[in-house]
């Protein structure tokens, strides 16, 4: 078949093709930032990765189910592709993300595409491509000083480093990161977290940009173990899928035009530096409603909670058991009265750290930018929570939570885990929020200062934290999101107790 033939055909729809081969894209979307988001995504979904994967879904659905229980939905709004959709949003974040599944997946040609939608050149991003394997070296990754300065230097800052060009490319692309050696792993970590590498006193710097790593799984199954600070620094995880057989008649074209995806990748879906710039500036200008950080905060700060961690109330949490090398599962026992098939805390083995917050913030508002929103909805945050916590929350398979029927297959699959964690957190929230609405209420007062405050007022305040903390721990069950709000008290009641302290250290003095 012609190559025109094929094009006109691939692009159908949402493009047509000239004569000469050239892509023009359809008007339908507007012009915007976001709209010129979606073309992109919907062109790379239909023509480059096809994918038919809608699990990012959005609105009610309805369900269909077999005889034997299983269910597929069928949203009322637009769904996408997590496998697409999320490496677009890393790409307009300046994040990290872990792309993992099995060889010939599409994962290096996935982050291949969001390097050319950031204006790269294909040679450039080929050339560009670091490829783990057991012999790569610190100067194989990241550069070597030059032999004649070497011989001729006095010092170290006269040593001239050649540093690689793919260090200050906008768009960087490790392919498979757990085949690097444990030293150059080392080398990578400090490039990722702190922008910045060291040589010979010289430095260069990776400025704004967006990672993609890739690995035939994410259990460690590479040539080498991934060090644990270099996981942390992956912000999500994207999991490739299967090829599905119906769109068999494709990859015939593909192979009958020899053409590859890159190579047609339109014009007008390409990015410049300032429309970057822009679209990550706008990210952070989206709002999270006051109602739906509340809801966030309820699922994210119970994960911590440990109640048999320490006798210290302070304590009870999971950083003191890993600290003493103990295990949530050796102490979720019946020692601890509360019920495992309710509360969240004993289905993890750990919680999440200040860095997981901000990164699931952050692609929140860039999936309710991508969607044309100006606001953060609580499906936003529902949607993408499971892929930055796919490799930050580590399960407890022994906890009574998997022994429900049904539940032993959430083991399985993380990602419908993480998002049954979330709607067990959400069917709770309305019993706790009023408490945590009295909560909020006194830490307001407290936010706005306390500056001219006396002696009496102060006391008055102190005396309504310590009361709501009383009810409390008398009349509610010790779990998280009760751990939480004591602790939160308690930092009120500090804060009033030593400025009252200061006051009668110095009558009619002013702070």
């Amino acid at each position: 078949m012609a190559n025109q033939d094929w094009v006109t055909r691939l692009l159908s729809g949402r493009a047509t093709a000239d004569k000469n081969l050239n892509v023009h894209l359809s008007e339908r979307d507007g012009g915007s930032l976001h709209d010129k988001m979606r073309q992109a995504y919907w062109w790379i979904t239909n023509n480059a990765v096809i994918c038919p994967y809608y699990d990012l879904e959005f609105g009610a659905s309805a369900a269909l189910k077999t005889p034997a229980g299983d269910e597929l939905h069928l949203p009322e709004d637009t769904s996408y592709s997590s496998f697409v959709l999320i490496p677009l949003l890393t790409l307009f974040t300046c994040r990290r993300a872990l792309l993992v599944g099995g060889p010939g997946r599409g994962k290096t040609t996935s982050a291949i595409l969001m390097a050319l939608l950031s204006g790269m050149g294909r040679d450039e991003v080929h050339r560009g491509i670091q490829r783990g394997h057991p012999q790569l070296s610190i100067a194989d990754l990241l550069g070597a000083p030059l032999p004649s300065d070497m011989l001729k230097a006095e010092d170290l800052s006269a040593v001239k480093v050649s540093w690689r060009k793919w260090i200050s490319q906008r768009v960087k692309i490790i392919d498979e990161y757990n085949r690097i050696p444990t030293k150059t792993q080392s080398a990578l970590l400090s490039l990722m977290a702190e922008g910045y590498a060291e040589m010979m006193d010289q430095y260069v710097y990776a400025g704004r940009s967006s990672w993609f790593l890739t690995a035939n799984d994410d259990q460690g199954g590479g040539t080498f173990q991934v060090i644990e600070a270099l996981k942390d620094r992956i912000d999500v995880v994207v999991r490739a899928v299967p090829f599905n057989s119906g769109f068999m008649d494709q990859l015939l074209l593909r192979l009958e035009a020899d053409k590859s995806p890159e190579e047609l990748l339109p014009k007008e879906i390409v990015f410049t530096p300032g429309e970057l710039e822009r679209a990550y500036a706008s990210i952070l200008e989206v709002e999270v409603p006051k109602d739906v950080l509340e809801r966030i905060a309820f699922f994210l700060g119970q994960l911590d909670f440990c109640r048999m961690a320490s006798p210290r109330f302070e304590f009870k949490h999971k950083d003191t058991l890993k600290l003493a090398g103990q295990t949530v599962a050796a102490v979720c026992n019946e020692q601890c009265p509360l019920d495992k098939k309710v509360h969240l805390c004993t289905q993890t083995e750990n919680g999440v750290s200040v860095r997981a917050y901000q990164t699931i913030l952050h692609f929140a508002k860039a999936m309710a930018f991508f969607r044309g929103h100006t606001a953060v909805e609580l499906e936003d945050f529902r949607q993408i929570a499971p892929w930055v916590l796919h490799e930050k929350l580590v399960p407890n398979p022994r906890s009574a939570f998997f022994e429900v029927k049904g539940h032993r297959m959430l083991l399985q699959d993380r990602v419908a885990w993480l998002r049954n964690m979330f709607d067990m957190a959400m069917s709770h929230y309305d019993t706790h929020e009023p408490i945590r609405r009295k909560v909020t209420v006194l830490r307001q007062e407290l936010d706005k200062g306390l500056s001219g405050v006396d002696l009496r007022t102060t006391e008055k305040r102190m005396n309504q934290v310590t009361v709501l903390m009383k009810v409390l721990l008398s009349q509610r069950e010790l779990s998280g999101p009760v751990y939480e709000d004591v602790i939160h008290l308690k930092s009120m009641y500090s804060r009033y107790r030593n400025y009252a302290t200061w006051l009668k250290e110095n009558p009619g003095g002013r702070q």
